[in-house]
């Protein structure tokens, strides 16, 4: 009976002691986010979020692959609960390069950069430091208009050229014609 009441204190014991540590709140981190997207979207960035979120210790990191065209300027940015103490970014073009990172001392993170090239960046969320389990939420915003093909760069827009069949400028008159001759014959 004194073990079962034993094991029971404990086990309450650990539960207070260890609570702060399980309760990441993703919700909060989404928000965190989107209350940061607000000041870009007011200067003309789209968002769209990257379905990556979650939960983490101090010390993991995430990967998150982001399409980007040429010429538009995109924004990253990291949101967290209460518990994240430090989150940093990391972003590097296809070739392994180092576009920008955000290695502050804050719970947020965020970069602004554009483009110099069509394909892929690679985003890395590092959660520096944490107070137990720490939620954080990844939003992406992208501002500019693509270039078609043979237009020139960040225009607002391009003239279709339509063409007709047929040629392109009037046929010319067929020659007039002359009655065929006869063979002279010898």
């Amino acid at each position: 009976m004194k073990l079962q009441i034993l094991l029971i204190s404990c086990g309450c014991i650990a539960i207070l002691a260890f609570a702060p540590l399980v309760h990441a709140d993703p919700a909060k981190a989404e928000d965190d986010c989107y209350s940061m997207a607000v000041h870009y979207t007011a200067r003309g960035f789209a968002m769209s979020p990257t379905n990556t979120s979650g939960v983490a210790t101090a010390g993991f990191v995430v990967k998150v692959m982001i399409p980007i065209t040429k010429g538009l300027d995109y924004v990253i940015l990291v949101g967290r609960d209460k518990f994240a103490r430090d989150l940093d970014l990391y972003v590097y073009d296809e070739d392994g390069q180092l576009i920008l990172d955000d290695r502050r001392t804050d719970t947020r993170a965020g970069v602004k950069f554009r483009a110099s090239y069509t394909g892929t960046v690679e985003a890395f969320v590092h959660m520096a430091r944490a107070q137990g389990l720490a939620a954080y939420a990844l939003l992406v915003g992208r501002r500019g208009i693509e270039s078609a093909q043979g237009a020139e760069p960040r225009s607002l827009g391009w003239e279709p050229t339509f063409h007709m069949g047929g040629s392109p400028a009037p046929a010319p008159p067929a020659p007039a014609a002359t009655p065929p001759t006869r063979p002279k014959q010898p």
